[in-house]
Order: structure tokens, then C-alpha cells, then sequence
């Protein structure tokens, strides 16, 4: 359709990037309103609000649901697609939930990087939202055991992601990378020895002491850690990162290689897959984000599941 019969429905996060999305607001609303296009702009109230409003967007008529925020918020809206599209009868035709567009003003933005989305540049990212280029994109579903279900969009991080992520959220004053650098360093200590974890993919099974295990599928985690940098969005696969270390050193040592997304070539300590289906247990209990949101402090059972061509995304060509 023409971009002039386009609904949008934009959710803003005035939280996110510390203030970043509220401050955003008469950006979005001057550039919209000059394409001359019919859109509506709500601002969150707090956690879950997001998937609340994109459900109503979809309800009311909107075409394009657009997250104006992080990773987290646009976490939210794809969960609210769904959800509605499970509710509606949609789901099972397999069809895309919708169609997101974001803004990307939050503390990671790592699935706008994959999208080649520009970060913290709201009128860039807003003439590229309004350009309307499609492409349809695969998510993940993790199931832990007990039997609450979530989707994802981006990355799903187990053990030393997953607990980084927590310690993040304790931490005021920083963002993007460096945030993540210190949760990092904070973390390091409590994992100077791997987690006994069997992990089940591709007809085979592992068992051993490991560091983290990570469901990627976009490539990015952590503001800047190029967790998978193969990982594709649309190949109806995802992949899978494990890794172990013995000590602190090879922690640290390890480090800048998933920075610089050369840590396959540290086969010692690092195993990199592909697959569709993963099931990952350890008696411990597993620390889990979806998309930098905590799933779970203590999971002991997790299956992740991907679910191919079920978001439209707008993206930089």
C-alpha cells in the first residue's frame, strides 16, 4: 500500500536510554506529521504497558506497531502481537504477527543494529521507518518447565549472559556497552567455574561444566557483544553459543573475542551450532534473558524452539 493509506502506532518508552525515548517525542512527532502520514503516539506507564498498547494498536486498525525505545521495549510489543494473535485464532495459520518498525533509543539497541537501524538518531530512524522497506523475519519460543512460554526476537542469553543482564538492571548511571563491561566484571567472579548443563540439539546430547549458553538470532547481545555474528534472522534457524572456562583468566581472555565476534576461532573453550530445537537443563538453575529482559533467575529446564517467518520487520536496505 501507498505510504499516504499507512496507519502507525508508535509506543514510546519515555524511560528508555535513560530519558532518551521521552526526549525523542517531538522528533517523532515533526517527522511524521510532515510525511503526512495518520499515526497515533502513546507513551508507556511501566513494565507490560508495551504489550497492551500494541495489542490495542493491532485491534484498532494499525498497520505498522513502531517500539520507539530498547531492546526490552520492542520485546513487549512483538510479545503483545502475539499474545493477540494467539487469542484472536490467528496464530496457527502461521502468518507474520505484524508488522514493527523501531526507533532505537535504548540501552542496547542490538536488534536495530542487525536491522541496520541508526542508534540514537530518531529522525534518521523515523525517515527510514517511513521508507517502508519489508522484510519478514524468523522468532525464537522458550518454554521452561514450568510450562511458562515466552517469545524472542533477538537473542535468548543463559548463565553468564543471563546473570550479567541482571546485575545490569542494578546499575544507574551508565549505558550501552560500558554498562554491560561493568555488569561484566561484576559477574565474572561468581563464574570462575562452570555450571554442570546438558544441552540437547541436532539429535545429540552434551553434558559439561559451562560458562553460558546462548540462543542467538539476530547477532548482536550486551550493547556490542557479537554473540553470533552469522546468525541470520530469515534462515528458519537459530544459533546456538556455548562456551566454558576453567578459571577467571580465560574469562577475561575470552571477553574481547565475543566483543569482536572471533571467539569461534577458541574452539577449546567455545562450541557454535545451528539448529531449530534446544533443550538445556542443569540441576543449578539457569540465569535466562529474552532480548536483555529477565525470564528467569533459576530455570532448570528450558526448551527454545524457532518459529520461522512470523514478524515483519521495517529495515535499512
Amino acid at each position: 500500500m501507498g505510504i499516504a493509506k499507512i496507519t502507525y502506532k508508535i509506543i514510546a518508552n519515555p524511560t528508555s536510554g535513560r530519558g532518551n525515548g521521552a526526549r525523542a517525542e517531538a522528533v517523532i512527532d515533526r517527522v511524521f506529521g510532515r510525511a503526512g502520514v495518520k499515526y497515533d503516539l502513546v507513551e508507556t506507564r511501566g513494565p507490560g504497558d508495551a504489550r497492551r498498547l500494541a495489542q490495542e494498536a493491532i485491534l484498532s486498525g494499525a498497520d505498522v506497531v513502531v517500539a520507539v525505545g530498547g531492546d526490552g521495549t520492542a520485546h513487549e510489543v512483538v510479545n503483545g502481537l502475539v499474545h493477540l494473535a494467539q487469542t484472536r485464532g490467528n496464530w496457527d495459520t502461521g502468518a507474520p504477527v505484524g508488522t514493527l518498525g523501531i526507533v532505537p533509543l535504548g540501552t542496547g539497541n542490538d536488534f536495530a543494529w542487525r536491522l541496520g537501524m541508526p542508534e540514537n538518531d530518531p529522525e534518521a530512524a523515523c525517515r527510514l521507518i517511513l521508507e517502508d522497506r519489508r522484510r519478514v523475519i524468523d522468532l525464537g519460543q522458550i518454554t521452561d518447565e514450568r510450562g511458562v512460554t515466552e517469545i524472542f526476537h533477538n537473542h535468548m542469553g543463559g548463565g553468564f549472559e543471563g546473570a550479567t543482564a541482571i546485575e545490569s538492571q542494578k546499575i544507574r548511571r551508565l549505558r550501552g556497552l560500558m554498562l554491560y563491561l561493568v555488569a561484566v566484571l561484576r559477574v565474572i567472579p561468581r563464574f570462575s567455574k562452570g555450571v554442570l548443563t546438558t544441552v540437547r540439539f541436532n539429535g545429540g546430547t552434551e553434558t559439561r561444566p559451562i560458562l553460558l549458553a546462548s540462543v542467538a538470532n539476530g547477532g548482536r547481545s550486551g550493547g556490542g557483544f557479537k554473540i553470533a555474528p552469522q546468525a541470520q534472522l530469515d534462515d528458519g534457524l537459530l544459533d546456538l553459543v556455548l562456551a566454558d572456562s576453567p578459571n577467571v583468566g580465560i574469562i577475561l581472555w575470552l571477553l574481547p573475542h565475543f566483543l569482536l565476534g572471533t571467539h569461534g576461532t577458541q574452539k577449546k573453550y567455545v562450541a557454535m551450532h545451528r539448529t531449530s530445537h534446544i533443550v538445556i537443563e542443569t540441576p543449578a538453575g539457569l540465569p535466562v534473558h529474552l532480548d536483555g529482559e529477565i525470564f528467569r533467575q533459576d530455570a532448570k529446564r528450558i526448551e527454545i524452539t524457532v518459529l520461522p517467518k512470523r514478524l515483519q520487520v521495517i529495515t535499512n536496505p
